[in-house]
């Protein structure tokens, strides 16, 4: 399972490697973290991403603080005709509380 490190309270960069993503059928790539991976859990974080490159993601302070220690993430690819696939197992989601101001 793959994992990934936010720190609570201060901004949160995130590199999101898509260069190997065929976007040909792909409208877009969603990616969403939750604090509970059921279907009625609310969306704390989603990002959305057209084209295979390299991105930064920050993570808001305002963000970081309703996340809770059973938090996680996924991809999932909206098709072209509106299909939306899961991409990849659900991820976790490390916490770790920080001090500080937003530098980027």
């Amino acid at each position: 399972m793959n994992e990934i490190r936010i720190d609570i309270g201060v901004c949160t960069v995130l590199n999101i490697n898509l260069t190997n993503v065929d976007f040909t059928d792909i409208e877009k790539i969603i990616f969403t973290v939750k604090n509970f991976p059921a279907v009625d859990s609310p969306v704390i974080i989603e990002r959305e991403f057209t084209e295979p490159k390299m991105y930064k993601v920050i993570i808001q302070p305002e963000e970081s603080l309703k996340l809770a220690h059973t938090a996680e993430f996924d991809f999932n690819k909206v098709l072209k005709d509106g299909t939306r696939l899961k991409m990849d197992d659900n991820g976790k989601v490390l916490l770790r509380k920080g001090v500080g101001d937003c530098i980027y």
